[in-house]
């Protein structure tokens, strides 16, 4: 087994602090609705961005935060990868949930399962299109939209009765942990740099997030992990990681990739793997990336012309 090795504090802090020290600039947008609220918490509440010409409806592009569930927020420059959609005929919305620790998983998926109701409830008001909608997100952000759009339609995973709801039409996952049982495993298989090694004595932040070491209840992790909630009609899937990533391995991005293969079809998921970018990098919104983002998405989204 190779040895572990662990990223240092002053490493860890430096690669999570690259998009705190951007700032998300959006003055160039004219139409856009800050702060509507679907709940009664103010966590929950979306930023809506329209593109300045056009009276829609607009195909949708949902992004989901990361922050390991307990922090950051809709205002984050981790949105930038998805933000120039206004420039090409979509509308961008950045998604408020609540956090640990004030709520446990499921509430935080509850609460996109909430928005994605609220937004087809209003949908004509800020000229939506609710049946051509995206999820997207950036690690703990991309696991709640992937468990978002691999369930959608199952009551059980609504937390309130499943009534009018947005179609997803498509899913990108940047570094999203998919199968939390697994990474330990395959940081040992790489032998890549690690934040941290499993401790039962101390939480991970899935463990925050469940409110229980999520070593003791392998079978309920099933209801968690989202290379677990795959079926043949889940929406195409673009997933974009980082080789090494210390945070989240690869293998979570190459095994969700076989896995929705194997399961669905080979049309249902596409893979992009950067030997440059790593964890909550912002190279993810350098053009290239970008690029095969809105490829991926106006295959998926646009109405043919």
């Amino acid at each position: 087994m190779p040895k572990t090795k662990l990223l240092s504090q002053q490493e860890i802090e430096k690669m999570f602090g690259r998009f705190a020290a951007i700032t998300l600039d959006t003055s160039a947008i004219r139409r856009k609705f800050l702060n509507c609220r679907y709940g009664a918490h103010h966590k929950q509440a979306v930023d809506i961005y329209l593109p300045n010409e056009g009276n829609g409806p607009f195909p949708v592009i949902f992004f989901i935060h990361g922050g390991g569930w307990s922090g950051g927020n809709k205002k984050d420059a981790q949105i930038l990868p998805f933000i120039s959609g206004v420039e090409r005929g979509y509308a961008v919305i950045s998604v408020g949930y609540r956090l640990v620790p004030q709520i446990l998983y499921p509430d935080n998926l509850f609460d996109i399962k909430a928005m994605l109701r609220w937004t087809a409830e209003n949908a004509g008001t800020y000229l939506l299109d609710p049946e051509r909608t995206a999820l997207t997100g950036a690690s703990a952000g991309a696991h709640l939209a992937m468990m978002a759009a691999f369930t959608q339609g199952q009551a059980v995973y609504e937390g309130a009765p499943l009534s009018r709801t947005c179609t997803i039409s498509a899913v990108v996952d940047q570094y999203g942990p998919t199968d939390f049982l697994r990474q330990q495993a395959q940081f040992d298989e790489s032998g890549y740099p690690r934040m941290k090694v499993p401790d039962p004595e101390h939480f991970d932040f899935v463990d925050h997030m469940l409110g229980i070491y999520s070593g003791c209840i392998p079978n309920m992790m099933r209801f968690v992990n989202p290379i677990d909630n795959i079926h043949p009609g889940i929406p195409p899937v673009l997933i974009q990681h980082g080789r090494y990533d210390p945070c989240v391995p690869y293998q979570q991005a190459t095994e969700l990739y076989s896995r929705i293969i194997d399961v669905s079809s080979e049309d249902r998921a596409v893979l992009d793997i950067s030997d440059v970018y790593t964890h909550a990098d912002p190279g993810f919104a350098d053009p290239g990336s970008v690029e095969r983002i809105f490829t991926f998405l106006d295959e998926h989204l646009k109405k043919p012309t």
